[in-house]
Protein backbone atom coordinates (compact mmCIF):
# COMPACT_ATOMS: atom_id res chain seq x y z
CA UNK A 1 0.00 0.00 0.00
CA UNK A 2 1.20 3.49 -0.82
CA UNK A 3 2.42 5.36 2.26
CA UNK A 4 0.28 8.41 1.48
CA UNK A 5 -2.90 6.90 2.89
CA UNK A 6 -1.21 5.37 5.93
CA UNK A 7 0.57 8.64 6.70
CA UNK A 8 -2.74 10.49 6.52
CA UNK A 9 -4.52 8.13 8.93
CA UNK A 10 -1.59 8.05 11.35
CA UNK A 11 -1.14 11.82 11.20
CA UNK A 12 -4.83 12.50 11.90
CA UNK A 13 -5.34 10.15 14.83
CA UNK A 14 -7.13 11.38 17.92
CA UNK A 15 -5.02 14.35 19.03
CA UNK A 16 -3.68 15.59 22.31
CA UNK A 17 -6.13 18.44 22.71
CA UNK A 18 -3.78 20.32 25.02
CA UNK A 19 -1.78 21.18 21.89
CA UNK A 20 -4.58 22.55 19.70
CA UNK A 21 -4.90 26.25 19.00
CA UNK A 22 -8.32 26.51 20.67
CA UNK A 23 -6.83 25.48 24.02
CA UNK A 24 -3.74 27.60 23.42
CA UNK A 25 -6.02 30.66 23.04
CA UNK A 26 -5.04 31.33 19.44
CA UNK A 27 -7.61 33.60 17.78
CA UNK A 28 -10.46 31.69 16.17
CA UNK A 29 -10.57 31.80 12.35
CA UNK A 30 -13.69 33.32 10.73
CA UNK A 31 -16.56 30.94 9.99
CA UNK A 32 -17.02 32.44 6.53
CA UNK A 33 -14.61 33.93 4.01
CA UNK A 34 -14.96 37.72 3.94
CA UNK A 35 -16.23 39.59 0.93
CA UNK A 36 -13.65 41.21 -1.30
CA UNK A 37 -13.65 44.92 -1.99
CA UNK A 38 -16.44 45.85 -4.38
CA UNK A 39 -18.43 42.64 -3.93
CA UNK A 40 -22.17 42.88 -3.21
CA UNK A 41 -24.38 40.23 -1.68
CA UNK A 42 -27.26 38.87 -3.75
CA UNK A 43 -30.08 37.92 -1.41
CA UNK A 44 -31.70 34.55 -2.15
CA UNK A 45 -35.42 33.80 -1.83
CA UNK A 46 -36.18 32.46 1.63
CA UNK A 47 -36.50 28.66 1.53
CA UNK A 48 -39.14 28.92 4.25
CA UNK A 49 -41.53 30.83 1.99
CA UNK A 50 -42.18 28.22 -0.66
CA UNK A 51 -43.21 24.61 -0.67
CA UNK A 52 -41.38 21.75 -2.32
CA UNK A 53 -42.85 18.36 -3.20
CA UNK A 54 -42.45 15.78 -0.46
CA UNK A 55 -41.14 12.38 -1.46
CA UNK A 56 -40.37 9.49 0.89
CA UNK A 57 -36.75 9.12 1.93
CA UNK A 58 -36.81 5.53 0.72
CA UNK A 59 -37.97 6.61 -2.74
CA UNK A 60 -35.23 9.23 -2.97
CA UNK A 61 -32.57 6.70 -1.97
CA UNK A 62 -33.82 3.89 -4.16
CA UNK A 63 -34.34 6.24 -7.08
CA UNK A 64 -30.77 7.53 -7.18
CA UNK A 65 -28.69 6.24 -10.08
CA UNK A 66 -25.36 7.40 -11.51
CA UNK A 67 -25.94 10.00 -14.22
CA UNK A 68 -24.33 9.43 -17.60
CA UNK A 69 -25.70 12.51 -19.35
CA UNK A 70 -27.88 15.57 -18.85
CA UNK A 71 -30.41 17.19 -21.11
CA UNK A 72 -29.79 20.88 -21.63
CA UNK A 73 -30.69 22.04 -18.11
CA UNK A 74 -31.76 25.14 -16.22
CA UNK A 75 -32.72 25.85 -12.61
CA UNK A 76 -34.85 28.52 -10.95
CA UNK A 77 -33.52 30.83 -8.26
CA UNK A 78 -36.03 29.39 -5.79
CA UNK A 79 -34.81 25.86 -6.39
CA UNK A 80 -31.19 26.97 -6.11
CA UNK A 81 -32.00 28.73 -2.83
CA UNK A 82 -33.61 25.59 -1.42
CA UNK A 83 -30.72 23.35 -2.46
CA UNK A 84 -28.14 25.70 -0.96
CA UNK A 85 -30.05 25.83 2.31
CA UNK A 86 -30.33 22.04 2.43
CA UNK A 87 -26.60 21.57 1.88
CA UNK A 88 -25.03 24.22 4.14
CA UNK A 89 -27.86 26.45 5.39
CA UNK A 90 -28.33 27.78 8.91
CA UNK A 91 -30.97 26.31 11.20
CA UNK A 92 -30.11 28.47 14.19
CA UNK A 93 -27.26 30.25 15.95
CA UNK A 94 -26.82 29.00 19.50
CA UNK A 95 -24.02 31.43 20.35
CA UNK A 96 -21.34 33.47 18.66
CA UNK A 97 -19.18 30.37 18.35
CA UNK A 98 -21.85 27.66 17.97
CA UNK A 99 -23.95 27.46 14.84
CA UNK A 100 -26.25 24.69 13.71
CA UNK A 101 -26.68 24.00 10.03
CA UNK A 102 -28.48 21.38 7.99
CA UNK A 103 -25.53 18.97 7.98
CA UNK A 104 -23.47 17.50 10.84
CA UNK A 105 -20.01 18.91 11.49
CA UNK A 106 -17.36 17.75 13.96
CA UNK A 107 -17.22 20.36 16.71
CA UNK A 108 -19.69 22.50 14.71
CA UNK A 109 -16.70 23.89 12.82
CA UNK A 110 -18.15 23.76 9.26
CA UNK A 111 -14.89 23.94 7.28
CA UNK A 112 -16.50 23.97 3.82
CA UNK A 113 -17.18 26.90 1.52
CA UNK A 114 -19.79 26.35 -1.21
CA UNK A 115 -18.93 27.71 -4.64
CA UNK A 116 -20.95 27.03 -7.77
CA UNK A 117 -20.68 27.61 -11.48
CA UNK A 118 -23.98 29.00 -12.75
CA UNK A 119 -24.42 27.88 -16.34
CA UNK A 120 -28.18 28.38 -16.64
CA UNK A 121 -29.64 29.80 -13.45
CA UNK A 122 -32.68 32.05 -13.62
CA UNK A 123 -31.66 35.66 -12.99
CA UNK A 124 -27.90 35.04 -12.77
CA UNK A 125 -25.21 35.81 -15.31
CA UNK A 126 -22.93 32.87 -16.11
CA UNK A 127 -20.08 32.78 -13.65
CA UNK A 128 -18.69 31.54 -10.37
CA UNK A 129 -20.59 32.37 -7.19
CA UNK A 130 -20.13 31.66 -3.48
CA UNK A 131 -22.84 30.89 -0.93
CA UNK A 132 -22.96 32.95 2.27
CA UNK A 133 -24.95 30.72 4.65
CA UNK A 134 -25.34 33.14 7.56
CA UNK A 135 -27.18 35.73 5.46
CA UNK A 136 -28.58 33.18 3.01
CA UNK A 137 -27.18 35.08 0.09
CA UNK A 138 -24.61 34.63 -2.66
CA UNK A 139 -21.81 36.72 -4.07
CA UNK A 140 -20.35 36.73 -7.57
CA UNK A 141 -16.70 35.74 -7.46
CA UNK A 142 -16.13 35.78 -11.20
CA UNK A 143 -18.51 36.56 -14.07
CA UNK A 144 -17.38 34.80 -17.23
CA UNK A 145 -19.51 33.39 -20.10
CA UNK A 146 -16.80 30.80 -20.80
CA UNK A 147 -16.52 29.47 -17.25
CA UNK A 148 -18.70 26.42 -17.98
CA UNK A 149 -16.20 25.26 -20.59
CA UNK A 150 -13.38 25.91 -18.16
CA UNK A 151 -15.15 23.81 -15.53
CA UNK A 152 -15.73 20.98 -18.00
CA UNK A 153 -12.01 20.89 -18.75
CA UNK A 154 -10.98 21.07 -15.10
CA UNK A 155 -13.44 18.33 -14.13
CA UNK A 156 -12.59 16.04 -17.03
CA UNK A 157 -16.24 15.62 -17.99
CA UNK A 158 -17.30 17.79 -20.92
CA UNK A 159 -20.72 16.25 -21.62
CA UNK A 160 -22.00 16.44 -18.06
CA UNK A 161 -20.68 19.84 -17.03
CA UNK A 162 -21.60 21.72 -20.20
CA UNK A 163 -25.24 20.61 -19.93
CA UNK A 164 -25.66 20.99 -16.16
CA UNK A 165 -27.63 23.96 -14.90
CA UNK A 166 -25.25 24.45 -12.01
CA UNK A 167 -22.09 22.73 -10.77
CA UNK A 168 -21.25 22.91 -7.08
CA UNK A 169 -17.68 23.06 -5.82
CA UNK A 170 -17.00 22.46 -2.14
CA UNK A 171 -13.79 23.99 -0.91
CA UNK A 172 -12.28 23.07 2.44
CA UNK A 173 -10.77 25.71 4.67
CA UNK A 174 -9.04 23.16 6.93
CA UNK A 175 -7.84 25.51 9.66
CA UNK A 176 -11.44 26.12 10.79
CA UNK A 177 -11.52 22.51 11.98
CA UNK A 178 -7.83 22.10 12.80
CA UNK A 179 -8.03 25.12 15.11
CA UNK A 180 -10.37 23.20 17.43
CA UNK A 181 -9.68 19.55 16.59
CA UNK A 182 -5.98 19.41 15.78
CA UNK A 183 -4.96 17.33 12.78
CA UNK A 184 -8.14 15.32 13.20
CA UNK A 185 -9.83 18.29 11.54
CA UNK A 186 -8.37 17.30 8.18
CA UNK A 187 -10.52 14.17 8.24
CA UNK A 188 -13.57 16.28 9.02
CA UNK A 189 -13.19 18.26 5.79
CA UNK A 190 -13.46 15.13 3.66
CA UNK A 191 -16.21 13.48 5.68
CA UNK A 192 -18.35 16.62 5.67
CA UNK A 193 -18.07 16.98 1.91
CA UNK A 194 -19.81 13.60 1.74
CA UNK A 195 -22.54 14.71 4.16
CA UNK A 196 -23.10 17.84 2.11
CA UNK A 197 -23.33 16.08 -1.23
CA UNK A 198 -25.74 13.48 0.15
CA UNK A 199 -28.04 16.29 1.28
CA UNK A 200 -27.78 17.73 -2.22
CA UNK A 201 -28.84 14.42 -3.77
CA UNK A 202 -31.85 14.17 -1.46
CA UNK A 203 -32.91 17.79 -1.92
CA UNK A 204 -32.51 17.61 -5.69
CA UNK A 205 -34.69 14.49 -5.79
CA UNK A 206 -37.52 16.52 -4.22
CA UNK A 207 -37.28 19.03 -7.04
CA UNK A 208 -36.86 16.62 -9.96
CA UNK A 209 -33.15 17.20 -10.60
CA UNK A 210 -30.39 14.64 -11.01
CA UNK A 211 -26.94 14.93 -9.42
CA UNK A 212 -23.56 13.90 -10.76
CA UNK A 213 -21.03 13.92 -7.87
CA UNK A 214 -17.34 13.49 -8.63
CA UNK A 215 -13.96 13.78 -6.99
CA UNK A 216 -12.23 13.37 -10.35
CA UNK A 217 -10.85 16.78 -11.21
CA UNK A 218 -7.57 18.57 -11.82
CA UNK A 219 -6.84 20.21 -8.47
CA UNK A 220 -4.65 22.95 -9.91
CA UNK A 221 -7.15 23.83 -12.65
CA UNK A 222 -10.04 23.98 -10.18
CA UNK A 223 -7.99 26.13 -7.82
CA UNK A 224 -7.18 28.46 -10.69
CA UNK A 225 -10.82 28.61 -11.82
CA UNK A 226 -12.00 29.56 -8.33
CA UNK A 227 -8.94 31.69 -7.54
CA UNK A 228 -8.23 29.76 -4.36
CA UNK A 229 -5.30 30.14 -2.01
CA UNK A 230 -3.55 26.76 -2.42
CA UNK A 231 -2.07 27.00 1.07
CA UNK A 232 -5.37 27.37 2.94
CA UNK A 233 -8.25 26.53 0.56
CA UNK A 234 -8.53 23.07 -0.98
CA UNK A 235 -11.10 21.85 -3.53
CA UNK A 236 -12.50 18.54 -2.28
CA UNK A 237 -15.69 17.65 -4.19
CA UNK A 238 -17.81 18.58 -7.21
CA UNK A 239 -21.45 17.91 -8.03
CA UNK A 240 -23.28 18.87 -11.22
CA UNK A 241 -27.06 19.32 -11.10
CA UNK A 242 -29.34 19.02 -14.10
CA UNK A 243 -32.24 17.17 -15.64
CA UNK A 244 -32.52 14.01 -17.68
CA UNK A 245 -35.22 13.39 -20.25
CA UNK A 246 -36.82 10.08 -19.53
CA UNK A 247 -37.13 7.34 -22.12
CA UNK A 248 -34.40 8.82 -24.32
CA UNK A 249 -32.42 6.37 -26.40
CA UNK A 250 -28.81 7.32 -26.97
CA UNK A 251 -27.61 6.73 -30.52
Amino acid sequence: MNATGTDFIMGTRYPDYSTVDLVLRVKEPPHELPLKEGQTKIKLPSPKKFKVPDIPVRKAIEGYEPVGFFSRSSITMKDLSYILWCTQGFKKIVSETIQLRTIPSSGCRYPLETYFVASDVEGLDPGLYRFLPKSHSIVAERLDPDITLEMSTASMNFKIMTRAAVTFLWVAVPYRSVWALGNRGYRSCLIEAGHTCQNLIMAAANLGYEVFPTDMFHDDLIAKLARLDPESQWPVYLAAVGTVEKNVTLA
